[in-house]
């Protein structure tokens, strides 16, 4: 547990709204995360950030570690003591019972048929035992990997340590995509006595491409199509990449202008449900330059200009 006020490991102030303690969080996780931070601490740092953002991105935790302060909130206490509003009046029949050896269960006198006369008229709620605690962590991926799908091995914090977790990236994955692994959080300071560990979730960071650009974070890709003045102007067939590591024929027509789009059917993403987006390329026109403007080049882009202008009609 964090001996760290969360309103400062996370760097907001206690009236920061739920937007800001998100974005504080990511800013610090791509800093603290151990597989890029320098930070010998990182590791624990890393933890206590998670910490720190499970219980002030849930509402109904973050009023609770607001109402007890930070020592009694990680201290249990809300779990294992009661104040005077607290007391669920259909176990003070058990407590009694428990101080006096008597048993609700039996008749008779003493404490023990107080216990039992006194749960008869009122309701017993157990308690559950605490589960663990949250973890939230990042996972960098390539356009590829979310094409095709993959596996990575992640470290996570276990409270006395790090493990080694495989988190399978699903095909087609959205940015930011959060996938949940139950039971693989932090375990329950309760584990003894049933507690059940807190869930493990890991956010999708997709890293850019150098080639392909996703459109609107859908199944789409467009990749940029340079061509020279001539494939332009007098039409060329010219291979175009695909996110297979393959290659595509396309034929370009006579008189195609800059930006212009291409649409390529079936060769964007695939999806974990077997869909597959389009390809889109678009048209660059590349001037010649150096050595590729010889003397003959000159003189028929010269005369193209001429043409174009209107000149000697």
């Amino acid at each position: 547990m964090s001996q760290s006020d969360y309103y400062q490991v996370l760097g907001v102030s206690k009236d920061a709204d739920a937007d800001q303690i998100k974005q504080a969080f990511r800013s610090k996780a791509r800093k603290l995360h151990p597989d890029v931070s320098k930070d010998p601490d990182a590791g624990k740092k890393f933890s206590e950030l998670n910490e720190a953002y499970e219980v002030l991105s849930d509402p109904e935790k973050r009023s609770k570690y607001d109402q007890l302060g930070h020592e009694r909130f990680v201290s249990g206490r809300p779990a294992e003591y009661a104040s005077a509003q607290d007391i669920d009046f259909g176990d003070l029949g058990s407590i009694i019972d428990a101080m006096f050896g008597g048993s609700r269960d039996r008749g008779g006198g003493g404490f023990g048929g107080f216990g039992a006369d006194f749960g008869a008229r009122t309701h017993v709620r157990p308690h559950r035992p605490r589960r663990g605690q949250d973890v939230h962590v990042g996972l960098r991926v390539s356009l590829a990997d979310v094409h095709q799908g993959t596996k990575k091995l992640i470290s996570v914090p276990t409270g006395s340590g790090y493990k080694s977790i495989e988190v399978k990236v699903p095909k087609g994955v959205k940015p930011e995509g959060k996938l949940r692994l139950r039971g693989q959080g932090m375990p329950s300071p309760m584990a003894d006595h049933g507690g059940e560990p807190g869930d493990l979730f890991v956010i999708i960071h997709i890293e850019k491409d150098p080639r392909f650009t996703r459109i609107d974070d859908g199944l789409d890709l467009a990749v940029e199509l340079p061509l020279s003045i001539a494939e332009a102007t007098l039409g060329a067939k010219v291979e175009v990449p695909t996110i297979d590591g393959k290659v595509v024929t396309l034929t370009i027509p006579p008189g195609t202008a800059s930006e212009s789009r291409f649409r390529i059917g079936g060769h964007g993403l695939a999806s974990a449900d077997g869909k597959r987006g389009d390809l889109y390329a678009k048209v660059r026109i590349i001037p010649p330059s150096g050595a590729q403007l010889t003397d003959a080049l000159r003189d028929a882009l010269a005369e193209m200009k001429t043409l174009g202008s209107g000149e000697g009609v």
